[in-house]
């Protein structure tokens, strides 16, 4: 038994190191890989993709955590998400949002219905596979909202377009502090079949919540305190609109 550790062990380690070096050297990785399938030496594109990928780079410690940033930024500025986009799907003119200016939140998302995966970094904040972008806009009569959420792990795209009259508004909460969710440490798709690797793991997370009769939907938002102040403004407007 001892011995079997000890083999075990030595190419464990190997797998590790040539694992390490393919993800500090990415392109010539996937270039020589690519030149292997095409010639029929093997095909298994799919699994080299989803190990070297900067996502998983990232989760795996091989990239800093402003250089994820970046990435992500990069990926969600090429899916047109402006303001006008946005607008452009409600109908709505721009000369009707005379209630409170847009707002746009935008944060790694936690959602428990999706695959993503989780980790802290060395500035303390959590962040994800997943990333969410939500415009709000504000008419004398709706809340209308856009959102689009990204999980580049999985290569899945959701676009929302919601709207609410005032009057079934509830409330604007914001959720700050601990949840459990369950973290993938891969997916690794091959021959349409899913092979899944979990663990469970406590993130420290902040939202914002637009809560209706029967219903909530959730923005990610930035772990800060930067939209406090315009979250307390919209909290004036539905109070102000109750009352009124």
């Amino acid at each position: 038994m001892g011995k079997f550790l000890v083999v075990f062990s030595f190419f464990y380690g190997l797998l590790l190191l040539f694992l390490g070096v393919c993800s500090l050297y990415y392109d010539e990785a996937i270039f020589l890989f690519t030149l292997f399938s095409s010639i029929g030496v093997f095909s298994c594109m799919p699994l080299i993709k989803a190990i070297f990928s900067n996502t998983l780079k990232y989760f795996s410690g091989f990239i800093t955590d402003a250089k994820y940033d970046d990435y992500i930024r990069g990926i969600v500025e090429t899916k047109n998400l402006s303001q006008q986009v946005a607008l452009s799907k409600f109908d709505l003119d721009e000369s009707e949002l005379n209630e409170l200016p847009p707002v746009c939140l935008s944060g790694y998302c936690f959602d428990e219905s999706t695959h993503l995966m989780a980790k802290k970094g060395k500035d303390s904040k959590w962040r994800s596979s997943a990333y969410q972008v939500s415009w709000l806009f504000f008419s004398s009569e709706q809340v209308c909202v856009y959102q689009y959420t990204l999980n580049i792990h999985t290569n899945e795209e959701k676009r929302v377009a919601k709207q609410y009259f005032w009057k079934e508004i509830v409330a604007f909460n914001t959720f700050e502090g601990a949840k459990k969710i369950i973290s993938d440490l891969i997916i690794l798709q091959l021959n349409l079949k899913t092979n899944r690797f979990l663990k469970s793991v406590t993130v420290n997370i902040k939202h914002f919540s637009l809560l209706v009769s029967g219903d909530e939907l959730h923005c990610a938002m930035p772990d800060d305190d930067s939209f406090d102040k315009t979250i307390r403004g919209m909290k004036a407007m539905l109070k102000a609109k109750k009352e009124g």
